[in-house]
């Protein structure tokens, strides 16, 4: 596969085009992608669309998402839009696909079920549309044909917000795309998810247009029921009505979700200008009282504020390690490094050098931003694990110096 580089100029504008076209012709659609915040905010305001267009929509979601995204899956389903769970599940439909579309996915390897939907849906030709803002590292182009929507974003529902744009622009007499709340919630908690919440803006104009003109949406549509005698009035926080009150959801923890985050804070390391935690199993033996399994769906939320607190704690950059597995379904470490917020001077894409240095054949795979990167190795003995990454740690150090002296 091809590396995906940013696509601008008139090329962006065919390509634009031609995936409009695509989904206008096209009448079963099969959506996928790496599950976070963006990429399935990006799927869903999408889906909507096409639902309403009648067309048939389906997505493939694996798991939960977790009660912080409680609220996409309720919209998915109050719908009628199809989720996905298994390989059974995309198998049972595959006949019925004309046209897939891929978000916010750096390469194969995280897709869901990639090898199967490859081989039982890509083999046959369909449409495809790619739609992401990942560049560098190991990012690359999920098929060898297709209709690429690659362009340098803060999130990719910027991408499908043009996309919108330009379907209801070619055909004004449909709905408007940007009338309909569930949709603007989709595209704002992209945005969102993908920037910290507004702190870390990589391209400030794209950002203030698409929350100006979402989050004005957002507040113009949504409408706060009087009491009427049978029920009360709706409560001013029992809906999201602004941007604000969609971050505030995103980072609402329950009481015992609180005592573990606090407690996991405190056993941030530092790693000379690095912050490091450590959540092996290991420091679950030790903290198994507090925290539920760190696999498990109760911890998501927590993992997504630390993964941002650890960096915050040294003011340059910081690593979370973890168990799990990748989109195939292997067992692996994660290692996760990303900058603090007011900190620039490293591109982070620069460890895959490092990484594939310091664990060889171990090295499964990884990419992302220059500030954010995940990296995903096979398993090992912890003890020779945090040996090798201690040399992580003195090339991250280095840098910082150099780029800070």
């Amino acid at each position: 596969m091809k590396q995906k580089k940013p696509i601008n100029g008139s090329t962006w504008e065919a390509n634009l085009s031609q995936a409009v076209s695509l989904i206008n012709s096209s009448n079963s659609f099969l959506f996928s992608g790496d599950i976070d915040p963006d990429s399935v905010g990006s799927m869903l305001s999408l889906s909507l669309y096409l639902d309403q267009l009648d067309k048939k929509v389906f997505i493939v979601i694996p798991g939960p998402l977790g009660d912080n995204l409680d609220f996409f899956e309720k919209i998915i389903h109050h719908n009628s839009i199809r989720i996905l769970r298994s390989q059974e599940d995309i198998e049972s439909v595959k006949d019925e696909i004309e046209a897939v579309i891929f978000c916010d996915t750096a390469n194969t390897k995280l897709v869901p079920f990639y090898p199967y939907i490859s081989e039982s849906i890509l083999s046959k030709k369909p449409n495809v549309i790619e739609i992401d803002h990942h560049f560098g590292a190991d990012s690359e182009e999920l098929t060898d044909y297709g209709t690429k929507l690659f362009r340098n974003a803060n999130a990719n529902t910027e991408i499908i917000g043009d996309v919108l744009k330009t379907l209801h622009d070619e055909n004004p007499e449909r709905p408007n795309p940007f009338s309909q709340r569930n949709i603007i919630l989709g595209l704002i908690t992209g945005i969102l998810g993908d920037t910290v919440g507004g702190k870390v803006i990589h391209y400030q104009e794209d950002y203030d247009y698409w929350m100006e003109k979402l989050g004005e949406q957002l507040k113009n549509i949504t409408r706060w029921r009087d009491s009427d005698g049978k029920r009360s009035e709706d409560c001013k926080t029992a809906k999201f009505g602004a941007p604000e009150q969609i971050l505030d959801y995103l980072n609402k923890l329950t009481e015992d979700q609180e005592s573990c985050l606090n407690l996991l804070n405190a056993r941030i390391e530092s790693k000379g200008s690095m912050g490091f935690l450590n959540l092996l199993p290991s420091t679950y033996q030790e903290v198994h009282g507090t925290c539920q399994a760190f696999e498990s769906d109760w911890f998501v939320d927590i993992m997504g504020l630390l993964l941002n607190s650890v960096p915050e704690k040294s003011g340059h950059a910081g690593i979370v390690i973890f168990e799990g597995a990748n989109a195939e379904g292997e067992d692996c470490i994660f290692i996760k490094i990303r900058r603090a917020v007011d900190f620039t001077g490293v591109d982070l894409r620069a460890a895959e050098d490092k990484i594939k240095e310091l664990f060889g054949d171990l090295y499964m795979g990884g990419g992302g931003h220059a500030g954010a990167v995940s990296f995903r190795i096979h398993r090992l003995e912890e003890k020779e694990l945090l040996t090798r990454l201690d040399n992580l740690f003195d090339f991250f150090n280095s840098a910082i110096t150099a780029g800070t002296s």
